[in-house]
């Protein structure tokens, strides 16, 4: 029985074989605006959420622009609350939780402009 168990536990071990795992780039420099109606949004926080290959990341925005370092990849986007409740209401409803009908593709250089509009 104990024979069994351990020829079990070695053909099953063997199965995991052939996993690999890949790193994920460098993070990159980002830049971006971010307006509502026309007028620069500040004192909130932009979330990127990778919907393929990168890593999470969060940036401070301040009068209408963030700098943020990200992982090359595919994200939708998202904002939260910053140190003012009240910059964070005029944030429409639609663009409070990630979207994947909202995505942006961040390589290397590059510069969003968000109008949520």
């Amino acid at each position: 029985m104990m024979r069994n168990l351990c020829l079990v536990i070695v053909l099953a071990s063997m199965g995991c074989g052939g996993v690999s795992i890949t790193p994920n780039p460098d993070p990159i420099p980002v830049t971006g605006k971010v307006t509502v109606g026309g007028k620069p949004v500040t004192d909130v926080k932009i979330n990127f959420q990778a919907t393929e290959i990168g890593l999470p990341a969060v940036a401070d925005v301040k009068d209408g622009a963030f700098t943020a370092n990200i992982v090359p990849g595919k994200y939708t986007y998202y904002f939260t609350e910053g140190k003012k409740q009240t910059s964070f209401k005029s944030i429409p409803e639609a663009y409070r939780i990630g979207s994947l009908d909202r995505q942006k593709e961040i390589t290397d250089g590059a510069s969003l402009e968000l109008a949520l509009d």
